[in-house]
């Protein structure tokens, strides 16, 4: 009795961690869609600040400079800390476009490597800000497509694989404990 329960337990373990690992990686493509999103609204409004900052500082200072670039270097001989600010925010904004426009490029199979490698190699933590964002209002979805369909299958292939490590482990663990030398004068 105690073998079958053991080999139930074993292949429920199998089983329930092969459909968790693929469920799970099933949600990569539509969570990298989510964040090529927020990035992209991230971006825009950091656009729109942008463009009111320099609005006013065309107004205020009668300032005819047309690109970002010469606003904030007419901008720093009158208010220097306001010319940093600004120079900053539109870097931002670039930055978090150009991480939004690498992972659109990317073929849909490579978005999620694209943008997870775009997030670790991220210098001053702005795109994993973003991620973290995405990910705390991710609402789990299936996206039907070749890429959620292979992402699926990793992720039942690498279920599978840690749920056999998990049981062989488990029972070669169990089998010490019945080999011990106590274990023998308990019985």
């Amino acid at each position: 009795m105690v073998g079958f329960v053991a080999r139930w337990l074993s292949d429920a373990l199998r089983l329930g961690l092969s459909i968790a690992f693929a469920v799970a990686a099933l949600q990569v493509p539509a969570l990298t869609h989510d964040y090529a999103l927020a990035l992209s609204q991230v971006a825009e409004q950091g656009r729109r600040d942008v463009d009111q900052r320099e609005a006013a500082a065309r107004q205020f200072y009668h300032l005819g400079a047309d690109t970002d670039e010469a606003l904030v270097v007419a901008l720093r001989p009158l208010e220097p800390a306001n010319a940093q600010a600004l120079a900053v925010s539109v870097e931002r904004t670039r930055a978090l476009r150009a991480a939004r426009d690498r992972i659109e490029a990317a073929p849909p199979l490579l978005r999620p490597v694209a943008a997870l490698a775009g997030a670790l190699t991220d210098a001053d933590g702005q795109e994993r800000a973003v991620l973290w964002t995405a990910l705390s209002g991710f609402t789990p979805e299936v996206v039907i497509g070749t890429a959620s369909a292979v992402y699926g299958l990793v992720g039942l292939l690498a279920g599978s694989f840690a749920a056999q490590a998990l049981v062989s482990l488990l029972g070669g663990a169990a089998r010490r404990v019945g080999r011990a030398p106590g274990a023998a004068r308990s019985r």
